[in-house]
């Protein structure tokens, strides 16, 4: 990638916004999903957001929705394993719950 290419991959995302929220059964590989979404929306410039209890907290907004940062995504592979998270309703809800909030 030469670097006026790099330059212009890092303003792709400037002025739009992403919403990131998992609902529904098992996934493998959803952690690293999330978090590369997150990352990548980061790198171009996008905000991006992480959405608690799934669709139903994209409908109620407010405390529901908060910005995602880099750390907060620094360890969720480390972490979280799909053990861990089998059974919910809501994946992101308890994903959410153990990275920080910032």
């Amino acid at each position: 990638m030469t670097h006026e290419e790099h330059h212009a991959a890092k303003t792709l995302g400037i002025g739009k916004a992403i919403a990131v929220l998992t609902s529904g059964g098992d996934a493998q590989g959803m952690n690293a999903a999330v978090r590369a979404v997150v990352r990548v929306g980061i790198f171009t410039g996008a905000r991006v957001f992480f959405v608690h209890e799934g669709y139903q907290g994209l409908v109620d907004g407010g405390d529901h929705i908060r910005e995602a940062t880099w750390e907060s995504v620094s360890m969720m592979l480390q972490l979280l394993s799909p053990l861990k998270i089998r059974g919910q309703k809501f994946h992101m809800q308890c994903l959410v719950k153990a990275l920080p909030r910032y």
